[in-house]
């Protein structure tokens, strides 16, 4: 871990940007880009989710900088889930023509207070929201748009493929359980998230082995990486063997925000577990595909490269996804993607958002 007396270094100087157009037809309240939260790429798509709603939004790439020709997916069209309540997508993640997606399993306390209002009502305050809705954990078959070249979209049944997620129960799925059934966990998952409770954000993907960042809690100075084994069943539904393994990693102290594979490594977006602002940075885990579980109860401490220091704003552009952008001649960039983008990255004519790119180092960098 850093040196706790050496100031946090200066950020990493942009490579380029991207703009976002997200100007499908929606409710006047209604602006995906003030709330993006997660972010996958196939080709020329990319796959956003959001932390309010049901449903996915989709770009498709000019090659030139810009991701537009948005459409919407409601989750509900695809997944037998009740969409009544917000799914809080926090991780999107593509792997051999499958899109996984996971919900925060967050609790969380109610938004009280009118403008204007600064009664706070105690007994209303102490009442935590069901987690139900944000108990995803799903993977959808994606095929091939037949009104748009090149473009993919995310179906309930590709040929013998089936969109599928873990069963949810009355309060949460085989996920919530088992985070319950741990005893470093348990304590947490009474928390309300941002307050040290569960949070779980970014998803990666190897075969049946799945990889959860958990932006809280962060326990003494450890953030916490969830690994569990997922298979489908004869009919689509997503189901975990085995037990949840709990791997701890030293991030100078913050959480996982996303996770993104690049090949056999893991790429770590990492930043406050709270709501305040705070340094952000992406890490690097070398060979983590060659580096899986070995135990239930005695694990090591693993200690990500600090690769890439993000700028962060005051109350606005919290980094929250990351997606691979590959260039010319090999080079590659890293899009990061805020929630709560400041006002000087918005432009409200064309309902388009403007993302950093930074230049992905390689191993030896």
């Amino acid at each position: 871990m850093s040196d706790p007396s050496t100031p946090w270094p200066a950020t990493t100087p942009l490579s380029g940007t991207e703009r976002l157009i997200l100007n499908a037809e929606r409710g006047d309240a209604d602006d995906p880009a003030l709330d993006l939260s997660a972010a996958a790429r196939h080709g020329q798509t990319m796959f956003l989710g959001s932390d309010e709603g049901v449903r996915l939004e989709r770009l498709i790439g000019d090659g030139e900088g810009g991701w537009g020709q948005h459409r919407r997916f409601p989750l509900d069209a695809i997944l037998d889930l009740d969409a009544s309540g917000e799914a809080d997508i926090e991780g999107l993640a593509e792997e051999h023509g499958w899109l996984w997606v996971l919900g925060s399993h967050a609790r969380t306390r109610p938004k009280i207070g009118k403008q204007g209002d600064d009664r706070i009502d105690l007994t209303q305050f102490a009442t935590l929201k069901n987690t139900r809705p944000r108990c995803l954990l799903a993977r959808l078959p994606l095929a091939a748009d037949p009104e748009l070249d090149s473009a993919v979209l995310p179906v309930r049944r590709d040929g013998d493929r089936r969109a599928g997620m873990l069963r949810q129960t009355k309060y949460g799925n085989r996920l919530s359980r088992l985070m319950q059934e741990s005893a470093l966990l348990r304590p947490f998952t009474r928390i309300a998230a941002k307050e040290g409770g569960v949070d779980l954000e970014g998803i990666a993907v190897a075969g049946n082995r799945i990889a959860i960042g958990m932006r809280g809690p962060v326990i003494q100075t450890y953030a916490v990486l969830l690994e569990v084994e997922v298979v489908p069943t004869r009919t689509g539904r997503l189901k975990i063997l085995g037990p949840m393994h709990i791997r701890l990693l030293e991030l100078d102290g913050l959480g996982i925000r996303d996770l993104k594979r690049d090949g056999a490594d893991l790429l770590i977006l990492a930043g406050p577990t709270t709501g305040l602002d705070g340094p952000c940075a992406v890490y690097r885990w070398t060979d983590w595909l060659g580096d899986p579980p070995r135990h239930d109860q005695i694990v090591r401490r693993h200690r990500p490269d600090r690769i890439i220091d993000l700028p962060f704003g005051r109350g606005d552009d919290h980094p929250e996804g990351l997606v691979l952008i590959d260039l010319p001649e090999g080079r590659r960039d890293l899009l990061v993607i805020c929630d709560s983008p400041a006002a000087a990255r918005i432009d409200p004519t064309t309902h388009s958002v403007r993302c950093d790119r930074f230049r992905l180092p390689d191993r030896a960098g």
